[in-house]
């Protein structure tokens, strides 16, 4: 009943094949991979870093301008009164001008604005400039 073996059938171990070479270059291939991937991120940070660092200069230069002319510029006083009559009491209010802007006044606010805002264009432009040539 027993069958005598066949000398030609050559029995091997599963997996018996050399693993530590593929387990070395696939070692290799996810450290290229992490490599690549942290140069991105790196380079991802430093952009995210100068274009924060440009924004809060714009937004800078916005709010200075902002506040000084809230400085310069006269302001405008409400005021208000309360009349009694003999039915209802009737709220009016006055708006009087503290002081006539002068023409050297519009002048200088008209020159910061368009100093500022095109100051603030010229750093957008720049910005899409670069941003083309990285792409």
């Amino acid at each position: 009943m027993s069958s005598p073996i066949d000398s030609s059938v050559k029995i091997t171990k599963p997996f018996s094949s050399d693993t530590d070479k593929e387990k070395e270059e696939l070692l290799q291939d996810a450290d290229l991979y992490r490599d690549k991937l942290e140069g991105q991120w790196e380079g991802l940070k430093s952009e995210a870093t100068q274009y924060g660092k440009q924004a809060l200069v714009i937004g800078g230069v916005m709010a200075t301008t902002f506040l000084v002319m809230n400085a310069l510029l006269p302001k405008v006083k409400k005021k208000k009164e309360i009349v009694w009559e003999p039915e209802e009491p009737v709220i009016k209010t006055k708006v009087t001008k503290v002081k006539t802007q002068s023409a050297v006044g519009q002048a200088v606010q008209s020159l910061a604005w368009t100093l500022a805002v095109g100051w603030a264009r010229q750093k957008l432009k720049h910005l899409i400039e670069d941003e083309r040539k990285t792409e």
